[in-house]
């Protein structure tokens, strides 16, 4: 473990020089003790590396997060996300189980689940809002599922876009199980639906678009990952991104740029970029936020 003393100047993630996330702020092996509520301690357990300055936080597989929430936790949850329409199912969960460690462990599996079969991530998503959004929705230790929800998205995208932006420090190229182009796809539906809006999540999607020599996410993967949440959530986003820019025309050029660049080369890639160009060219209309960039992607796993 860190001295103290030094929590407040290491940060999650270290780019370009910048501080990002002070380690103070950030869910640091966070444990829940027991409550009336609860059965027992519970460990996100969070891991930690350090790798060349930086730290980078990844959560634990799913089933393992499960261990603590309740029994076959696992089980129960693959089950009802499984099913066409999900949200009846987590909820009478979340109601037989109204901790914390049920709803990370629900959180989990929904992002893990998301990405095995992303073409279901969008209605996986809105399963999510109608458990959000119910009237029997429970309290969790006086936290409403919007609370709680958006807490704990928050830290999963964070973990998810560092630990990807490690893997990717040499990547070219993408496919469909690409991790940062899973990432920016659960983080556009996140904020398009209001679960989770982030700086971090906005940062990673801007700083993909600058123009630098030294800093990896001019790749064609970083670009497209910024051009599949401005697709699904643009209208949102624009209208809380500075300083990264000003105006939609200026997310435009940032996009343009891009295109003349010649970053993306593949004729889907290509063709995602396009509409983005044109979603910003337009002033990020609500209307045309897109709900399928991933079957105009990879239009195979339709």
């Amino acid at each position: 473990m860190l001295p103290s003393r030094h929590l407040n100047s290491i940060s999650l993630s270290l780019r370009r020089g910048k501080l990002r996330t002070p380690l103070s702020t950030a869910p640091w092996n966070r444990t829940w003790r027991a409550t009336p509520q609860g059965a027992g301690a519970f460990a996100i357990g969070l891991r930690t590396r350090l790798s060349t300055g930086t730290f980078h936080l990844q959560p634990h597989f799913p089933s393992l997060m499960s261990e603590d929430a309740f029994p076959n936790a696992e089980q129960l949850f693959r089950a009802a996300f499984a099913l066409r329409d999900p949200a009846p199912a987590l909820l009478e969960l979340l109601k037989a189980h109204p901790t914390r460690p049920a709803v990370m462990g629900l959180l989990a599996h929904y992002a893990e689940i998301a990405q095995e079969n992303p073409s279901r991530a969008n209605a996986l998503t809105l399963a999510l809002v109608a458990v959000r959004d119910s009237t029997d929705a429970p309290l969790i230790y006086g936290d409403s599922l919007a609370e709680q929800f958006s807490h704990e998205l928050v830290d999963i995208h964070r973990c998810s876009f560092d630990d990807a932006d490690n893997t990717h420090q040499h990547h070219k190229g993408f496919d469909p199980t690409d991790a940062f182009l899973l990432s920016s796809l659960l983080s556009g539906l996140s904020i398009k639906y209001d679960l989770a809006d982030s700086s971090d999540q906005r940062g990673y999607l801007w700083e993909s678009l600058e123009d630098t020599d030294d800093w990896q996410p001019t790749s064609e993967v970083r670009v497209v990952g910024a051009c599949i949440q401005l697709l699904t959530s643009g209208s949102i986003i624009i209208q809380s991104s500075k300083p990264y820019v000003q105006s939609a025309n200026e997310a435009a050029a940032k996009l343009k740029a891009r295109k003349s660049k010649g970053v993306v080369k593949d004729s889907n890639a290509l063709r995602v970029l396009e509409l983005a160009i044109s979603h910003a060219e337009t002033g990020f209309k609500r209307e045309n936020d897109l709900d399928n960039v991933w079957e105009l992607l990879f239009p195979s796993q339709r």
